[in-house]
């Protein structure tokens, strides 16, 4: 290779690589570490989505905010990837968190569900479910 052309390859590769780091986690194989925030209802809506809890168990789930580490995803992004489909998300995870979720009163509290989320699959894979106190949404974890 000549040596004019060495820089020129170097700099594309580097693109290259930044491509390919850049590329947000839910875009990969792996899951986008996800924060849900919202409560069980008992009333369809249009951010109502339906988690499967169980086998043939439902539950109704208005969700209020979603963060991650990405800012281009939003709560309206999240929706309309799930929102048309039954169930909207398979709920996988510890089964302490699933039996809470399954036994929640609805519109009694709010909840904050942290977890990774597969788009491919639509499964979120809890690694925590607790209720949110006055004032913690407005904290940004990431």
């Amino acid at each position: 290779m000549r040596l004019s052309l060495r820089p020129f390859v170097v700099c594309a590769g580097l693109l290259l690589m930044q491509c390919v780091i850049a590329r947000p986690a839910h875009a990969q194989h792996g899951g986008l570490p996800m924060e849900l925030y919202g409560m069980i209802s008992l009333a369809p809506g249009s951010q109502v989505v339906t988690l499967a809890v169980g086998k043939g168990e439902t539950v109704r789930f208005r969700v209020q905010d979603v963060e991650s580490r990405y800012p281009d995803f939003s709560v309206i992004n999240f929706l309309s990837e799930i929102r048309h489909r039954q169930p909207s998300l398979y709920i996988k995870g510890p089964a302490h968190y699933v039996d809470l979720l399954r036994n929640e009163e609805p519109e009694k509290r709010l909840l904050r569900l942290t977890g990774l989320y597969y788009a491919s699959a639509r499964n979120f894979v809890l690694s925590r479910v607790r209720p949110v106190r006055p004032g913690e949404q407005s904290e940004r974890r990431f």
